[in-house]
């Protein structure tokens, strides 16, 4: 069981890549119900939400969940995984910016599956205002916290961090149209 959960939260559940590397068929050797995988599914997820892990490794950990939670808004964790990146005090800022671009792809699914409508992106969208006015005046002071593994600074110019956030605000504003 150990190795076919290894296997599970390596490839998000996702068959297409365990076959594409090779692994599909130990995966399916082991006869894992569908029950089993989403309670492991739930075990990450809630394990994700309460840790407090930081940069690369939060963003890597935010990912997976994305991946594991799919499009299904019918989970309970979905909307806190999805305003996770607004809502977390732990991760610092530049970890949160990246996680941003997930959220919006958690949320791009959802709508193709009919699970999120104009009045939850646009509830989305007034927090993320209130996260972005937030994150711009850090960035103008330069007092943007970043995990000591972001090496090459990223997100250091006020600019850029502008520039960023408009086009992702632009990418929600078009989800409906």
């Amino acid at each position: 069981m150990e190795r076919a959960k290894e296997l599970f939260l390596k490839y998000n559940g996702n068959r297409f890549y365990m076959d594409r590397e090779g692994e599909g068929t130990e995966y399916d050797s082991y006869h894992i119900s569908k029950e089993t995988e989403e309670m492991w599914a739930e075990e990450y997820i809630s394990c994700f939400l309460e840790s407090k892990i930081q940069g690369k490794e939060a963003y890597r950990s935010y990912s997976t969940v994305a991946e594991l939670l799919k499009s299904d808004r019918q989970n309970k964790a979905w909307d806190l995984c999805l305003y996770y990146p607004l809502r977390a005090e732990h991760p610092d800022d530049v970890t949160k910016l990246y996680m941003l671009q997930v959220s919006f792809r958690m949320a791009e699914k959802a709508v193709k599956k009919h699970r999120f409508s104009r009045e939850d992106a646009e509830a989305y969208l007034q927090e993320l205002d209130r996260y972005i006015q937030l994150v711009q005046d850090r960035a103008e002071k330069g007092t943007l916290t970043r995990s000591p593994d972001y090496t090459m600074q990223e997100f250091t110019d006020p600019v850029y961090i502008t520039d960023y956030l408009h086009s992702l605000v632009m990418k929600w504003n078009g989800l409906f149209y």
